[in-house]
């Protein structure tokens, strides 16, 4: 062969076993994307469900709610991705969120999920909750779970609604008024509530509104400041509190353990939590491993941070890494100007069957 010459490959025909261990290499969505686009037979080889566990974006604060663009931002490839999600339109997002986000219209009368890669649209009943709903989990959206809203009417008693994709109404528990000064969580079917006045949990059943037990409070926490539980990838459940409202003194990690020697669920402090890191904004957070994302670090919390250093100057936004064992803090980069939610993206469809 002469030197000049060049030998003809037909990529198109490669392996579907190859082009697979290709795909699951691309650690950057927007590769695997390109990745899909070369060619029909590219594509039938590498479907959406094949895309390799991401590293969580960071989404912006919008200015106006009628803008149909989103903003992403990728931490460990200092990428920023603009969105066209016209089903965003009009609608405020709360997440944190593993594909799906829970929107609400301006007056809270339309609900529903949307995934703003897919563009895809779940609609929810429609249900008018006065005061200030929030989306009390969980936070992964999977079959067989509810969506949870939970909304305080005023000075009545707190008002708990939830629903399944797919059912054609919200269904209603009234709790009684000990649960209004509360942070609220569901997860794993149960509704846990922390007491901003003691810092006890209540664990209670929400099929029928009983109080199964109550765990005892962390002490030093009395729960005045945010409160966040998350689900990790074991199936534990971690408590991270906040020591004060406005500032980040210390983050602390806390793992649910029910099987003690009096047989009385606690809180135990931890300072390791293995090969995953939790993800925290302001409504919430996640627990991801760290094998399965390329620039994680692991046993470390990444934070939103919202700083204020002023009555009369404007809070600063950012992102925080704080490892859980020593509490080192590093302030990593993020050139968005409010960064609210974190967002794990796929094009994954959630059935509503």
């Amino acid at each position: 062969m002469a030197a000049n010459e060049v030998e003809e490959r037909d990529w198109a025909s490669l392996p579907p076993e190859v082009l697979n261990l290709i795909a699951k290499r691309l650690n950057e969505i927007s590769h695997f994307v390109r990745f899909r686009a070369v060619c029909p037979s590219w594509r039938a080889s590498t479907p959406v469900t094949d895309l390799t566990p991401q590293f969580p974006w960071i989404l912006d604060n919008r200015k106006h709610p009628y803008d149909p663009n989103l903003s992403f931002y990728s931490l460990p490839f200092n990428k920023i991705y603009t969105i066209n999600a016209p089903s965003s339109l009009n609608r405020t997002l709360s997440g944190p969120s593993h594909g799906y986000m829970f929107t609400l219209s301006e007056h809270h009368q339309a609900v529903s999920l949307v995934n703003p890669l897919s563009n895809h649209d779940i609609p929810l009943p429609a249900y008018q909750l006065d005061g200030n709903p929030h989306w009390i989990g969980p936070q992964q959206t999977r079959m067989g779970e509810y969506v949870v809203c939970y909304g305080h009417l005023g000075y009545q008693r707190p008002k708990l609604v939830f629903c399944h994709p797919g059912q054609n109404n919200w269904h209603e528990l009234e709790l009684s008024l000990d649960y209004a000064n509360c942070h609220h969580f569901y997860l794993r079917g149960v509704l846990f509530s922390i007491e901003r006045s003691t810092g006890a949990t209540k664990v209670t059943n929400i099929a029928d509104g009983t109080l199964d037990y109550v765990i005892p409070p962390v002490e030093g926490h009395l729960g005045e400041g945010t409160e966040y539980l998350i689900e990790d990838s074991r199936g534990d459940i971690l408590r991270v509190p906040r020591h004060n409202p406005r500032f980040i003194n210390g983050l602390d990690v806390y793992r649910l353990d029910v099987a003690t020697k009096n047989d009385l669920p606690c809180w135990v402090k931890v300072n390791n939590i293995g090969s995953q890191a939790l993800f925290i904004n302001r409504d919430g957070g996640f627990a991801l491993r760290s094998s399965h994302l390329s620039g994680i670090k692991e046993n470390c919390i990444y934070f939103l941070k919202k700083t204020y250093m002023g009555v009369h100057i404007k809070p600063s936004f950012g992102v925080e890494r704080i490892d859980i064992e020593t509490g080192a803090r590093k302030r990593l980069p993020c050139p968005l100007k409010e960064p609210i939610s974190w967002l794990v993206p796929n094009f994954c469809h959630l059935s509503t069957q």
